[in-house]
């Protein structure tokens, strides 16, 4: 199953066949094993340091959050030591140790009777991290969500919402004090109420109306942002929301244009509001206007003339944003490809790669204008990476692509290769020169590079040539082999006989200094099965460890893969949920998935990722809570967000929303109609998956 497709940057885009020589890492078994002692290390001078020193260990057991694992009965231990600094360190640090920290609930808990206060919010924060609060404990935390104090109360609510008690009359009781808590002159308070409120979710949206016309600025802007962080659920906010763009309070303008962009509904009454953004004085506010007209995407597009204009604004970060919007908004549009050609030549970086990447999303529409780039010098490599970014669409330049790769530029001819592979099926013209380079033993590391694109293509007469190279006897360079390896693996993924041949090459490419490298391999690995178990650990560690997000998205990806998935794999998936790249968080919730319930301490943390964040995240943390916690209410809470993924392009995205709504077993009409229409799926593995979740549900 894939659950997205990312899409890697210009920046990362070096080929495997051009990878140097590597340097085998040093296994996770090892790292393990040094980590394991410092923590141990760590736990004895928590136990047995001076004061100094034990502040010192707990705040450095925190820092290394889930890979402290092994120290919670440490740490719990220290909260009986009397030393209110140190209890509050302890508490920090066993919430940023989170699910894995469960041992420690029940010393966790007793901190809640303490007298004093910043403990007990303490308590309620480390409870509300680790996600598994005691029974016995609620009707006590009820009570402080009703404390006068705006901290202890917002942290109680929030404990309570992760107890899936958010319907609960304290919640209810607690939401004008979170309202009134977010004119508080602490701004973490302030931020913790918009949290506690996003997190109640949907119910709280009534409460909103009133603040949004707040007499205090602070207030408005704030629920502004609640409702941007809600997205749909608050699209009965819209005319309250459209009213703050005439705000007295530019930040409350700001907060609510990016809402109104967030929250997606009412185009007909938005996007004329927005436009008449475009022309405020406020650099600022013309940026984040043009920024929510972009959420809108095509349904934007009479805002394009003035957007164009926009690209020579006086501004840099109105440029930018205008040069963003227009990927989003511009389809079809020639304008927009002419505006964004102009912007390639601004003078500033932060200009011409949002015009880059805009044309690249552009498609069809923006191949003729990069094709005529191919001849000027000093715009040919970018006119490459971005056809290349615009993939199959961009299958008439294949022809002045392969023309190019005579060219005695290396480093030319290394993104010419990548553009042909992500053209992909699409660049099929450019099979016979390809594998005239692939039989050619003189042709050197362009072999890697033919073979590399005829994977991407999906050619199958390469394969005896690829197998040929592999044997050995033409005595291929190490770059070569690599990328003749993922490439055999590409075109037989389930030929579990090409795993020992091919295993070793690919377990190289982990330790490539080029991100690329590194995972296209974990991709291939991935495909290996229990083929590709041995190369665990050297995953573990890219996905812990490697600073590229796409590596650690793949990473992640690969080690879910595998038939056996470690529990080493849990803090490093629990930690990654937590990353600012989607990419490398739905991974992480794939993996926690496919872990199963031995992956239900992550409950509470999947449950929070179905409120919040674009509509994909929402799905594969629904997806992977009806897994590591099946119950009548996760399974209910799960069938929506299975229906929307259904008619996902991804074609393993729609199998797997079929195979879990069959899972669940709820056999509503709007379930059985929508996988009926799975079963016609042109993709056997999808209407297959239809067929038998059909054959569950009767």
């Amino acid at each position: 199953m894939r659950l997205f497709t990312p899409v890697c940057p210009h920046a990362y885009m070096i080929i495997a066949v051009v990878l140097h020589p590597v340097v085998i890492p040093e296994s996770f078994g090892q790292e393990k094993s040094r980590n394991h002692n410092a923590t141990t290390a760590l736990v004895r001078q928590l136990a047995a340091g001076s004061s100094s020193e034990k502040l010192d260990a707990a705040t450095r057991l925190g820092d290394l959050g889930p890979y402290a694992g092994n120290a919670v009965n440490g740490l719990a231990d220290a909260l009986s030591f009397g030393d209110p600094a140190l209890q509050y360190e302890v508490l920090v640090a066993l919430g940023h140790i989170g699910p894995l920290a469960t041992g420690s609930i029940d010393e966790v808990s007793a901190v809640l009777s303490s007298d004093i206060l910043p403990l007990r919010t303490a308590a309620l924060d480390a409870l509300r991290q680790i996600g598994t609060i005691p029974s016995a404990v609620s009707e006590q935390i009820e009570d402080l969500a009703a404390d006068s104090n705006a901290a202890v109360m917002t942290a109680a609510v929030r404990c309570l919402v992760t107890m899936e008690r958010e319907d609960s009359a304290a919640v209810s009781a607690a939401v004008p004090g979170l309202i009134g808590a977010l004119s508080s002159h602490r701004p973490s308070v302030r931020n913790a109420a918009t949290n506690a409120l996003v997190e109640i979710g949907e119910s709280i949206v009534p409460s909103l109306k009133a603040p949004l016309g707040s007499g205090d600025a602070v207030v408005r802007r704030k629920s502004c942002q609640v409702a941007g962080r809600l997205g749909v659920m608050a699209s009965s906010l819209v005319p309250l929301l459209v009213d703050r763009l005439s705000d007295e309070d530019e930040l409350v303008v700001r907060s609510a244009a990016s809402a109104l962009g967030d929250v997606g509904s009412d185009a007909d009454l938005v996007l004329p509001e927005l436009q008449k953004l475009l022309a405020d004085d406020s650099a600022s506010v013309r940026a984040i206007a043009l920024s929510a007209l972009m959420e809108f995407g095509p349904l934007a597009n009479k805002a394009i003339p003035a957007v164009c204009t926009m690209v020579n604004d006086d501004s840099t970060i109105v440029r930018a944003a205008a040069a963003r919007a227009l990927g989003q908004i511009g389809l079809d549009s020639e304008d927009a490809v002419h505006a964004l050609m102009d912007a390639l030549d601004d003078q500033h970086g932060g200009v011409t790669i949002p015009a880059a990447n805009s044309l690249s999303q552009l498609g069809a529409t923006a191949v003729p204008a990069l094709v005529g780039l191919l001849d000027k010098p000093e715009y040919r490599d970018l006119a490459v990476t971005v056809l290349g970014e615009i993939g199959p669409a961009a299958g008439t330049a294949v022809p002045a692509l392969v023309a190019l790769l005579k060219s005695d530029d290396e480093k030319l001819r290394r993104e010419l290769f990548i553009a042909l592979a992500t053209i992909g099926p699409a660049a099929t013209s450019a099979v016979p020169e390809l594998m005239k380079m692939l039989r050619d033993p003189e042709s050197g590391r362009s072999r890697g590079g033919a073979a590399y694109v005829l994977g991407h293509i999906g050619e199958p007469s390469c394969v005896p040539v690829l197998k040929k190279i592999l044997s050995g006897v033409q005595g291929a360079e190490p770059q070569v082999l690599r990328a003749a390896a993922w490439a055999l693996v590409t075109l037989q993924p389930d030929n579990t006989a090409n795993g020992p041949i091919v295993l070793s090459y690919l377990t190289d490419a982990l330790s490539s200094e080029h991100s690329l490298a590194r995972k296209e391999a974990l991709a291939a690995i991935g495909k290996l099965g229990a083929g590709g178990q041995p190369a665990a650990n050297a995953m573990i560690k890219l996905a812990q460890n490697d600073p590229d997000t796409l590596v650690r998205s793949e990473a992640l990806h690969a080690l879910a893969m595998l038939p056996k998935i470690s529990e080493d794999t849990m803090p490093v998936a629990i930690v990654a949920m937590d990353d600012h790249d989607p990419h490398v968080r739905n991974s992480a919730r794939f993996l926690l998935g496919k872990m199963g319930t031995r992956a239900r301490v992550a409950a509470a943390k999947l449950k929070m990722g179905t409120r919040e964040g674009a509509a994909m995240d929402r799905v594969v943390a629904a997806w992977a809570l009806a897994r590591v916690a099946p119950s009548a209410e996760h399974n209910k809470l799960a069938v929506p967000f299975m229906l929307q993924a259904l008619p996902d392009p991804n074609p393993r995205v729609r199998a797997e929303a079929a195979h879990t709504l069959g899972l669940i077993g709820i056999s509503r009409p709007e379930v059985v109609a929508a996988l009926k229409t799975a079963a016609a799926d042109h993709n056997q593995t999808v209407a297959s998956a239809a067929k038998t979740a059909l054959d569950q549900l009767k």
